[in-house]
């Protein structure tokens, strides 16, 4: 068939139209969306695996993370086996199991939060004079002061549980008061108030435990009402008990259960004396979590900062924790920590400072648990100076190794980059390379202001070459050259063959088990126009339970950990460039199964940032607010 030149022009433009919607939909489908100027009324504090919410005026879902802000009407949803406990401003309590969704409208006088399906917790602080008014399907259920917990699963009716306190419910205009120690079923005929048969007094729920160092023993204790008998302790994953962990008759009013990492919900099942009909008591839900390790990351103990007129950005990190929902960090000058020079609360996992004078200084820090009758978790204590120098110290190369062969592939391939340990106060580097080690005939000679240098290669051609570099002050003071560093440029690399030794592998298993660094390692990333940073790994032998990312950047005499993230997949994207500089980052993966660690790996990258200026601390004031927050994306 052939087109005139208007059916061309039609068709063309229609394509046009097609691409153009379609890439503005990817767009908006993976774009971060901003708080704005929307009321925040509470905090995520804890999560587990993925929880989402939708804001009332986009149709996008976005996950969450720990110490994300709530937005007021937003519409909150948990996918399976995952929950999170929220905290409203006024202190209220929602503990959000898996499979549930509710919106939040803290509108006037009369906060409402409507519950579409799953179960959860709300824990009112009774200090609030206001009611928490809680509607479903036409139910309304008004929370007074305490404790209850509410449940509907796909295709049936809802149900309430009142552990503390008093609630009012509402059906039809009918209002009946439901005591402590009751529940209340909604049916079609009407609602239906019984008296709670078991009475589950520990583990309470939300409680934390630690596996020590694969699992823990677990006590569980209840109160059976009179009138009941044949008690079965039931433990599952999931709150709709169809993945059942435990089940199994109990004699006593107590038993002990071992148990490995993860969510559980456990309940008891008794038998009516007068009816026969089996019941039910509440719902609790517990946390078994591995005992993380929680220490200090930079700088090291003992480190020595060294500056000479400018005092250093002194950057300190710790581990995150995952059941931590803030950090008190403790600098002194005394090990003792009686008068602390500083005292800072934070969500965040790392605080720098630009203040700090010459001398030894000391600091730790205290995990807030996220979970009630949880202790906090602390640092041991670790100390580094400040000290005044005469001269900045010459700067030091960190690649290529002496000797080296750069292939022409890897120059294509963007993974040729010089690279050294610069300092804090110098502007920029004057780079030197010859072709001979006197450094007599400059064949490149550049300024740059970076710590790393991607030079014009094709200048060079092959053979062998010398560079050296030198820093250089605001004050045009300049330290003295690095050292000087040969490298050599080839055409191709020699292929090795992997040389096994049969009796070192002869106990290993048939497939090893491989861990592969993708991207980005060993190259230089432009970031100009992306919307994400791409991590790719490939681990073959074993299927991994979950990989665990961390992100640093390099400063000169540190790293600093600046992103941290758990996945499934063999593959992540960083959405949040905001925390991103131009720079040298490097990034450690780890592989656990079965709750254990396997193995790690290590990748390295450089970042070019051409649309964005570094700034530092003392590059910006804020006037207003004096306290800020940031969401964590």
């Amino acid at each position: 068939m052939n087109l005139d030149k208007r059916d061309s022009f039609v068709l063309l433009g229609l394509t046009s139209i097609a691409l153009l919607f379609s890439v503005l939909f990817y767009l908006d489908l993976n774009r971060k969306i901003d708080i704005g100027d929307r009321e925040v009324v509470g905090t995520i504090y804890f999560k587990n695996n993925i929880v989402q919410r939708k804001f009332e005026d986009e149709v996008i879902w976005e996950k969450l993370e720990n110490n994300s802000p709530l937005i007021n009407k937003d519409t909150i949803r948990s996918e399976a086996f995952s929950d999170a406990i929220i905290r409203l401003k006024d202190g209220t309590e929602i503990n959000i199991d898996e499979n549930s969704m509710f919106n939040l409208d803290l509108t006037g006088e009369d906060p409402n939060l409507e519950f579409s399906e799953g179960s959860l917790q709300v824990k009112k602080n009774d200090s609030n004079a206001n009611q928490i008014k809680i509607t479903s399907s036409g139910n309304e259920i008004n929370v007074d002061s305490g404790n209850v917990k509410i449940e509907r699963a796909k295709d049936q009716e809802l149900s309430l549980f009142v552990e503390k306190g008093k609630t009012t419910v509402k059906q039809n205009g009918k209002a009946l008061d439901v005591e402590q120690g009751k529940k209340a079923e909604f049916k079609k005929s009407g609602i239906e108030i019984k008296k709670i048969p078991v009475v589950l007094i520990s583990p309470p729920s939300q409680k934390l435990f630690y596996a020590e160092p694969n699992e823990v023993n677990v006590s569980f204790t209840w109160k059976m009402e009179s009138g009941y008998e044949s008690p079965i302790l039931e433990i599952s994953r999931s709150p709709n008990f169809k993945l059942r962990f435990f089940s199994e008759p109990v004699s006593d009013s107590k038993t002990v259960v071992s148990l490995k990492e993860g969510t559980f919900y456990w309940r008891i099942k008794v038998k009516n004396q007068k009816t026969n009909s089996i019941e039910s008591s509440e719902t609790n839900k517990l946390f078994v979590s591995k005992l993380e390790s929680f220490l200090g990351e930079s700088p090291n103990h003992g480190n020595v900062i060294p500056f000479v007129q400018l005092y250093p950005l002194v950057t300190v990190s710790w581990t995150k924790l995952t059941t931590a929902n803030s950090y008190l960090f403790l600098l002194s000058d005394n090990n003792s920590f009686q008068n602390p020079i500083k005292r800072m609360e934070t969500s965040a996992n790392q605080i720098s400072f630009d203040d700090l004078k010459e001398g030894t200084y000391y600091w730790k820090v205290i995990a807030k648990s996220s979970f009630p009758d949880t202790k906090d978790r602390e640092t041991k204590v670790y100390s580094f100076s400040i000290k005044k120098q005469n001269t900045i110290p010459a700067p030091k190369w960190q690649r290529p190794n002496p000797g080296a062969e750069i292939s022409l592939e890897e120059i294509k391939l963007n993974q040729a980059i010089l690279i050294w340990e610069g300092n804090a106060e110098i502007q920029s580097y004057h780079v030197k390379i010859a072709k001979d080690s006197k450094l007599s005939n400059v064949l490149i000679g550049t300024e740059t202001k970076s710590n790393f240098l991607v030079p014009n290669w094709s200048q060079l051609g092959l053979g062998q070459f010398f560079v050296t570099t030198t820093g250089k002050t605001k004050e045009g003071k300049e330290t003295e050259p690095s050292a000087i560093l040969s490298f050599t440029i080839i055409d191709k690399k020699k292929k090795q063959d992997a040389i096994v030794n049969i009796e070192e592998n002869k106990n290993q298993s048939a497939q090893e088990t491989k861990l592969e660094i993708l991207s980005p390692n060993g190259s230089v990333i432009q970031m100009k126009g992306k919307s994400s940073l791409d991590f790719h790994w490939k681990l073959s032998g074993i299927s991994a339970d979950k990989f665990d990312l961390v992100l640093y950047q390099h400063f000169p005499e540190k790293k600093i950990a600046i992103y941290k993230t758990s996945t499934k997949e063999s593959h992540y994207q960083l959405k949040d460039l905001s925390i991103l500089d131009e720079g040298s980052f490097s990034w450690d993966l780890s592989v656990y199964k079965d709750g254990n660690f396997v193995l790690s790996r290590k990748g390295n990258f450089i970042l070019a940032l051409d649309q964005l200026k570094s700034l530092k601390p003392t590059d910006i004031e804020f006037i207003s607010p004096k306290r800020l927050y940031k969401e964590k994306k």
